[in-house]
């Protein structure tokens, strides 16, 4: 009998060894599905940006006479690619072409010079909701540079000269970025935003330039609603 109960306890010794084990497997191969289809979601994304800028004008002072001078309204096309850094944050570089003429007027005389403009930014984006939800609201911050160029003709005598002179020139400025918007997933992995975006920049007193004893005040809010469409992957 003793032989008997001998083996039957390094039976049971050995099943209560192999049953940890066992266990130990299955949880390795649930973690390793969980960590895999945390991967398998998406987390960059690329998409094509188009919009219409609008830039209210600031004012040029001559002594006591005033005058509007700035940007006329123009088509702004780009593109962005970013990150889902967390559930809720978001960072992306954007890049956006502006047609972007310059402008002087007074009462009913308006000069106009030919002009463009290059934004490369980068932003945050805090998203209100997760990113399985289809329609996500976001506010979104960011800085970087904008480089106006005057591409126009210019001539020996410019209306409204005494006011601002409209230069064939480029000058490169510091821009803050602020706006918000909502992204909808449209496909497993495609989506489409729409947002408005106030791109904040000093005014480009070389490519507008004050003409002598002009003064010009104000910075340029470059209001810029656009649609996009994109992948993530």
């Amino acid at each position: 009998m003793s032989g008997g109960n001998r083996q039957a306890d390094r039976m049971r010794a050995l099943e209560s060894g192999r049953a940890p084990a066992g266990a130990g497997w299955r949880r390795l191969a649930g973690l390793l599905v969980l960590a895999t289809a945390a991967w398998a979601q998406p987390k960059w994304y690329l998409g094509a940006m188009a919009g219409y800028a609008i830039a209210p004008a600031s004012t040029a002072t001559h002594g006591a006479d005033k005058a509007d001078t700035g940007f006329k309204p123009g088509a702004a096309l780009g593109v962005v690619g970013g990150q889902d850094l967390y559930e809720h944050l978001s960072g992306e570089f954007r890049y956006l072409f502006r047609f972007s003429d310059l402008k002087v007027a007074q009462g009913g005389t308006e000069v106009r010079f030919a002009g463009r403009a290059h934004l490369f930014h980068y932003d945050l984006l805090v998203l209100a909701r997760k990113r399985s939800d289809p329609v996500r609201p976001y506010l979104a911050v960011g800085g970087g540079v904008k480089l106006y160029q005057g591409t126009g003709e210019e001539a020996a005598f410019q209306p409204l000269s005494r006011f601002a002179i409209l230069t064939r020139t480029r000058q490169v400025v510091g821009m803050a970025s602020f706006g918000g918007g909502v992204k909808i997933r449209i496909g497993e992995r495609s989506w489409l935003r729409w947002e408005l975006r106030d791109c904040l920049t000093p005014f480009p007193k070389t490519v507008i330039a004050p003409g002598r004893g002009a003064k010009i005040s104000g910075w340029v809010h470059d209001l810029i609603p656009m649609a996009s469409i994109g992948v993530s992957f």
